[in-house]
This record gives structure tokens, C-alpha cells and sequence, in this order.
């Protein structure tokens, strides 16, 4: 049944390295014991199995999620722009507050809980190892319910999206912060745990494709401007572990824009080799829930478009799931500047991937 499992990464920006991204070292310990630990979990899972009841729900959060895409004065789009910058006009985009629910329940007691939940995971900065908000959350839901209830947060769209509020001059890069949107989420979910509605379904339909994610490739003119950046900055080490947090990138010193370059570089100088071939999974429970997956970090566009397109009573969309292979705008989001997600890198998908991706996710889905 292993073509049947999802597998999907909540995308913490303090754990370990799984890839040689930003120059980080990558331990194979860690990764083989991720390995055990997840061929672990499908085994105690399937040993588990017995009569269960699925439910439903859903509920909402606006206030713990913004778009971190501006329209500047300049007439540029700016990723973390920074707070109470006069410069910024309004957000490119909007955001999706929605939190689809899934649960399973066993003798009475949930046994499992699934948050569809769209925001970016990096709240804390520096080194602390931590599971970010998703574990904040989980235990918040646990204290509730009296019991160490899995939970699961399965990352939707958040390529544009992350938690700063750009109105304000609060500190959100801490522990603190991480505690805080946990928090939120955990109460908006809480107060739904008891309106969940069981589902009758005959089978849980899965179904998987394989695409092909091309590569962007860089223009001439892109790679000339690169590599004089890169020549003039020369050898430059980061300062501090927050160089490479959101903020920090969007900041631009001297490592980030040498980091950057190199990247854009390394797209012509160091190619991938053969087609990049890439997975979608999609769920199916009767017509109440269907989920799919897709192999990057989407900007909340592609969302909405699957959401709109499904016809499930509730759709959640699985990002980061069955594959990985960088950030996905809309084909316009490329031609605004300003925000380093759209920046070309080594691995960059194809700037005309969003509407392919859309019509095999609906394709796929609503079969």
C-alpha cells in the first residue's frame, strides 16, 4: 500500500537540514533515523488498524496569516518589506483563512487530527531545534483534550504567506511568537473539535500522477548580472544564523546577494541532468473531503484555483507533500521583482509551472 500514503514535511525553518540548501550541511544520522522513524510510524499505524469513524469540520483563522508580498511605491512587488515601511502601497495578494478538518475516531476518543493549515513555519530565527508553531499547536490541542492526541499539520499553500503583520512594530521572530500562533490555531480548532460530523464513505480512493517540473532557465542578461555580483562581493561568511530567516534575505547584506547570484549561476553552470520528474497524490473520501498534494511551496493562488475548481464540500491541498522542488508563483508573479521566492536559482521551476500544476491538481482530484 505504499503507493497509497502521502508523505508530507510541515517545513520547519529550525530543524535539521535534509538537503545541501544555503550551504547547510546535511547528517546522514538525521536522515536515516527520519527514514526509521517514518517507515516506523506507517508500520504502527498499519498494526492499528480496526474499526474507526471519519469526521469533518472546518474552521477559520484571519489574524495569525498575512500575504508577505508587497506592492511598493516604486512600483515593484517586495517580499518582506519590513515593518511600518511608508514605501508599501498593499499586499500583491490575499490570503486563504480557511483550516479544513479531518479526524478519526476510535471507541469514542479522536485518535487522529488533520489541520489544513496555510502559513509559513519559520517564527523562531537563529539555531533552537524546534517544531515551530505545528508542535505549540499539537500540544495546546492536547491539553484540551486531556490526552496525547496526534495532530497533524498538513501544510497548505504558503509560498506568499507567512505570520509578520507589517502594521505594527512587534517582534515576531522568537519562541514566544511561535507559542502565540499556536496558540491561535489551537483555540480556532478547539472550538470546532466538537462540530465535527462524522462521514459514510464505501473507500478512501487514492490516485497518483507523474509530471514533468521543468527547470527555469536563465537568460543571458540574468547570468551576466549574477556573476558581476558575484565576482565584486567576493569571499563573505554569514554573520549570524538569522542572515538566511526570511527577514534576513529580504534584508539583502552582502552574503545573501552573493548566496543568491551563485544560485542563479549555478542554474547554468551546474544543471540539473534529464527531466525532473515530479509526484501528485490525491485523496478521495466519498464527496466530503478530497485532498491533494503538490511537490513545492505554491503561492496561495494555485489554492484558491483548486478550491474553486473541487467539487468536494471541503478541499485541502497538500504543499510540500510527495516531493519538493522550490517556491511556485503565477506566471505574473515573475515579472514584478523584488521578492527573492521568484528569484532564479539552480533548481527554479519553470515560470509557466502554476497553471499546469492547477489543471493536473483538478484533473486529478475531481476524477
Amino acid at each position: 500500500f505504499a503507493d497509497r500514503l502521502l508523505f508530507g514535511c510541515t517545513h520547519t525553518h529550525t530543524g535539521p537540514y535534509t538537503s545541501p540548501l544555503f550551504d547547510g550541511p546535511t547528517d546522514e544520522a538525521y536522515l536515516q533515523m527520519v527514514v526509521d522513524k517514518t517507515a516506523s510510524a506507517v508500520c504502527r499505524a498499519y498494526a492499528s488498524l480496526g474499526e474507526a469513524e471519519l469526521l469533518t469540520g472546518r474552521t477559520t483563522c484571519a489574524n495569525l496569516a498575512f500575504n508577505r508580498r508587497f506592492w511598493m511605491k516604486d512600483g515593484t512587488v517586495l517580499t518582506n518589506p519590513g515593518k511600518l515601511n511608508p514605501d508599501i502601497v498593499k499586499p500583491e495578494g490575499d490570503i486563504d483563512p480557511e483550516i479544513p478538518l479531518l479526524a478519526v475516531r476510535q471507541d469514542g476518543m479522536l485518535r487522529l487530527l488533520v489541520a489544513n493549515i496555510s502559513n509559513h513555519t519559520d517564527t523562531i530565527g537563529g539555531d533552537l531545534v524546534s517544531a515551530d508553531w505545528p508542535g505549540r499547536m499539537e500540544r495546546e490541542i492536547q491539553n484540551a483534550v486531556g490526552y496525547d492526541l496526534p495532530v497533524i499539520t498538513l501544510l497548505a499553500c504558503q509560498g506568499n504567506i507567512n505570520h509578520f503583520n507589517v502594521e505594527n512594530n512587534v517582534d515576531q521572530t522568537n519562541y514566544g511568537e511561535a507559542c502565540r500562533i499556536g496558540k491561535g490555531y489551537a483555540a480556532a480548532i478547539i472550538s470546532e473539535l466538537y462540530a465535527l460530523k462524522p462521514i459514510s464513505i464505501e473507500d478512501i480512493e487514492v490516485e497518483t500522477l507523474e509530471f514533468e517540473a521543468p527547470c527555469y532557465q536563465v537568460t543571458d542578461k540574468e547570468y551576466n548580472e549574477a556573476k558581476a555580483i558575484y565576482d565584486s562581493i567576493g569571499e563573505v561568511k554569514a554573520q549570524t544564523a538569522d542572515d538566511l530567516t526570511s527577514e534576513g534575505i529580504a534584508k539583502g547584506n552582502a552574503y545573501v546577494k552573493r548566496f543568491f547570484a551563485k544560485a542563479l549561476m549555478d542554474n547554468r553552470d551546474n544543471p540539473l541532468q534529464g527531466k525532473r520528474m515530479e509526484l501528485m497524490l490525491a485523496m478521495r473520501f466519498g464527496k466530503e473531503l478530497g485532498i491533494v498534494s503538490i511537490p513545492a511551496e505554491p503561492f496561495i493562488e494555485i489554492q484558491h484555483a483548486i478550491k474553486a475548481a473541487s467539487t468536494f464540500r471541503k478541499t485541502m491541498v497538500a504543499a510540500l507533500s510527495m516531493g519538493e522542488i522550490g517556491y511556485v508563483g503565477m506566471p505574473e508573479s515573475y515579472t514584478r521583482g523584488g521578492g527573492y521566492e521568484t528569484r532564479p536559482g539552480r533548481t527554479s521551476p519553470a515560470h509557466d509551472l502554476a497553471p499546469k500544476i492547477i489543471d493536473l491538481a483538478n484533473g486529478l482530484l475531481n476524477r
